[in-house]
């Protein structure tokens, strides 16, 4: 929300320097009567074009904490070694305890944008009184969003960035057959046979990493979240599927269940999949060392532009066993 309320501050700012940046800009008698019989029947309200909601800073934790303009982003993941016996005395052969460090490294690269308007068009949106630059400007600013939740789930196979559902060290799994063995999907499983294949996925994660990662969080594509938020439990319960998995009485260990249309067609052959992870800055984080920063505006003839750019390094994932896919559900 603080980078937010940052973003679009820095947004009035530009809007102001464009407004007040050519004073000299009139319109003419014939130019305003014209506006004003073309603005007669124009609503007041204005419709904005809705779109999905991006989940990826919800779902990934962020971090700004690397320095803006830096090349690679580095990590250091610490192995500790240490195995204590039943010594004589005296004895000069006492075990070592020790650790050591695995150096990894994203590549740090630039995004940009721009955003432009005419001397026509300042004037037209100063008279119709709506809001053209800070639409602009959150065009913009949803483009850049669009851009970091793609890298951030699937990375940018161009530019060598490696994303969550193509991290080739976190597990995979296909999804077991029905009790007819015709179909993997939720949509021809029972309630039961679907519980089975959660409680497999998360409980993967702890067997796998001895109870040191537990599942908090489960991601699911738009269908199959829908599949379990509409079906019951059982003929005789009241509790739908999805609300059987969060109740904290059952076992799952799950805080966040949501819906990732990311994750539709995202495995290894366009199988739609689940993912289940321990949501913590350890285990994952997405890397942006710069926020979106708008730049002042330039007038080249009758326009002024607006530059953009940010700094991203993907998603980093340090604990990739803490993470786990299950496809063709």
């Amino acid at each position: 929300m603080k980078q937010h309320t940052q973003f679009v501050q820095r947004g009035m700012r530009v809007i102001d320097e464009l407004q007040h940046v050519d004073t000299q800009l009139r319109q003419d008698a014939g130019e305003s009567l014209y506006f004003e019989r073309q603005l007669e029947s124009i609503e007041s309200r204005v419709y904005l074009k809705k779109f999905r909601e991006l989940k990826y800073r919800t779902l990934i934790p962020v971090s700004n904490r690397d320095a803006p303009g830096s090349s690679v982003v580095v990590y250091y993941l610490y192995t500790q070694i240490g195995m204590a016996k039943i010594i004589a005395n005296p004895a000069d052969d006492l075990p070592r305890a020790d650790a050591y460090a695995q150096e990894h490294t994203a590549k740090v690269f630039s995004m940009g944008e721009s955003f432009g308007y005419s001397t026509k068009e300042l004037r037209r949106a100063s008279m119709s009184g709506v809001p053209m630059e800070m639409l602009k400007v959150d065009a913009l600013r949803r483009g850049f969003r669009e851009k970091e939740s793609t890298i951030a789930w699937s990375g940018d196979t161009a530019h060598g960035i490696i994303g969550v559902f193509d991290n080739p060290n976190i597990p995979q799994d296909q999804a077991p057959l029905n009790a007819g063995a015709t179909s993997r999907a939720w949509a021809d499983k029972t309630p039961d046979e679907i519980l089975a294949d959660v409680s497999f996925i998360t409980g993967q994660i702890s067997s796998v990493t001895n109870d040191v990662h537990e599942a908090n969080t489960l991601a699911l594509p738009i269908s199959q979240y829908n599949v379990i938020a509409k079906k019951a439990r059982s003929a005789t319960s009241d509790t739908t599927i999805l609300g059987f998995i969060k109740d904290p009485k059952n076992g799952f260990g799950l805080d966040m269940v949501e819906k990732l249309p990311e994750c539709a067609g995202a495995g290894p052959a366009g199988e739609d999949l689940m993912l289940a992870y321990e949501r913590d800055p350890e285990v994952l984080e997405l890397r942006i060392p710069m926020e979106v920063q708008l730049l002042p505006p330039e007038r080249r003839n009758l326009e002024f532009l607006v530059n953009a750019e940010s700094e991203i390094a993907g998603t980093v994932v340090r604990y990739p066993l803490a993470m786990r896919t299950m496809y063709d559900i």
